[in-house]
């Protein structure tokens, strides 16, 4: 199953290099590789993400097509440009590709939208979204390292 996520802004960043920067600014913990130019985005963009390899799909879509297709949502505004990135279910792919969304419509002055929620967000309440979910991750990788422990507790 594949989602997606769409940041909508009226001007691009010139560079991976440069969205790097405002991820790092946020102080989220990813590392974008930086193999292609920005402009040539079209597939999988690897990335570091808390010390492990994970990433996600990013392309350049027309943001008028984009926001025809998804009729009934309002968008404010009819944006220029549009940064869509995919992914499969993996909560490491879906912190990552948030993280970037985020940082890349705070950066650029535009939104995200995530059609799973049907909502527009504004580049402070995607921040804290992704913040919501760290939260999320680390409750759920604590618990299962407490599973772990626990399976491998001595009978008593």
């Amino acid at each position: 199953m594949s989602m997606e996520i769409h940041a909508f802004s009226d001007r691009q960043l010139a560079s991976i290099e440069v969205w790097q920067q405002p991820i790092a600014a946020a102080g989220f913990d990813l590392r974008l590789t930086a193999e292609r130019p920005f402009e040539a985005l079209q597939g999988f963009l690897p990335a570091q993400a808390g010390g492990r390899a994970t990433g996600f799909e990013c392309y350049h879509d027309d943001a008028r097509e984009l926001m025809a297709a998804y009729t009934g949502v309002d968008f404010a505004r009819p944006w220029k440009h549009a940064l869509s990135s995919r992914r499969g279910a993996q909560l490491a792919e879906c912190l990552a590709a948030y993280m970037a969304a985020a940082a890349y419509a705070e950066a650029t002055d535009g939104v995200l939208f995530d059609p799973e929620e049907g909502q527009i967000m504004s580049a402070q309440k995607a921040v804290e979204t992704v913040r919501e979910m760290e939260r999320y991750l680390l409750a759920i990788e604590a618990e299962r390292a407490r599973s772990h422990d626990q399976s491998n507790e001595p009978p008593s």
